[in-house]
């Protein structure tokens, strides 16, 4: 009975160890901003994801990517676009199990396509 118990908790300890690390990338824009057009900032949005499985770490597909951008997009009305976001990507191992965090955190913009007044001046004028 005692060894059954050390070897619990033995076991129970090596599953609680774990690694991370954390990967990243900062980006001016999520979608392409048309020329002449005006930009302006609404507000920070932030969304995230978690995934584990066993034996076999999740991978980072389009799919996931362009939920974060619609998730985050829903947090502000108006939105179409994230300005200076920060996409992270924290990778956990544990014994025979992986967990995948992303986390995409920007500030939402709206975009209005049109005439942009340009203040130049010319010799000609």
């Amino acid at each position: 009975m005692r060894l059954l118990t050390v070897t619990s908790i033995v076991a129970l300890s090596l599953f609680q160890i774990g690694c991370s690390s954390t990967h990243g990338t900062f980006e001016p824009t999520t979608h392409f901003a048309y020329p002449n057009s005006n930009v302006q900032p609404l507000g920070h949005i932030s969304a995230e994801v978690k995934e584990g499985m066993f034996l076999i770490p999740p991978k980072l597909t389009k799919e996931k990517v362009l939920k974060l951008m619609s998730d985050a997009l829903a947090e502000q009305p108006g939105a179409d676009t994230i300005i200076n976001y920060r996409l992270d990507t924290t990778y956990t191992s544990y014994p025979f199990y992986y967990v995948q965090t992303v986390k995409l955190e920007g500030t939402a913009a709206k975009m209005q396509v049109g005439e942009k007044s340009l203040l130049e001046k010319s010799k000609y004028q």
